[in-house]
């Protein structure tokens, strides 16, 4: 998430468990403040009868994909300097007939970048660890694909990961603060920028229906 600067009149109330800030801006909204720069807004909390009731029902609502961080990949790293040795990552939060999915999307600007990450299958293992140090296994099951688009030198990777409801609902209480991914060879860690992405996407998905 960018950093930036906020105009908020109210006193804070801090937070020793997480290192955060709570805040009122000029405009009248709630956010968070993190101790390394990054914030959110402050969204209405989804209770587990709601998420219940939401995972048993045919609702089916999609946010946008959007990036959730531009990375330095340490494979890449080796071979490249800037920006052929980052990795964007990107996410859609969705429930589809009651079901909640992610969809990741991993672009390099490489028109060979199965050489060095392989090519995705489905069966594709990562992580998502929560503030905290929760982690959040997930499997790609869905849509998995390897673009290599030799014209633009751009190799595209993407994949759908089914989540439940007890993985849900740690996603809808913590910040999620990075990505692990189980490439070929090594596994690989990148930071989440936005760290209130899936919580607050699936918060606006459940509330908004």
């Amino acid at each position: 998430m960018n950093r930036i600067i906020l105009l908020f009149f109210m006193t804070f109330i801090s937070s020793s468990i997480f290192a955060q800030i709570e805040a009122t801006t000029s405009e009248g909204k709630k956010v968070v403040l993190y101790e390394n720069g990054t914030w959110e807004y402050v969204t209405e909390a989804v209770t587990t009868t709601e998420i219940e009731t939401i995972t048993s029902s045919d609702l089916s609502a999609r946010g946008e994909m959007q990036e959730i961080y531009f990375a330095v990949s340490k494979r890449l790293e080796r071979f490249f300097g800037s920006p052929k040795n980052k990795i964007r990552g990107k996410s859609q939060c969705q429930i589809v007939n009651g079901q909640a999915k992610i969809t990741f999307q991993w672009e390099t600007y490489l028109g060979d970048g199965n050489r060095y990450f392989g090519y995705l299958k489905e069966g594709k293992t990562l992580k998502i660890t929560l503030r905290g140090g929760k982690e959040i296994p997930l499997t790609l099951t869905e849509n998995v694909t390897t673009d290599i688009r030799d014209k633009y030198n751009v190799t595209i990777f993407s994949g759908t990961a089914l989540i439940n409801e007890d993985q849900l609902s740690s996603l809808l209480k913590l910040p999620a603060e990075s990505v692990i991914v189980d490439w070929k060879k090594n596994s690989e860690e990148y930071k989440i920028e936005d760290q209130g992405f899936f919580r607050t996407n699936f918060t606006e998905l459940l509330k908004n229906q």
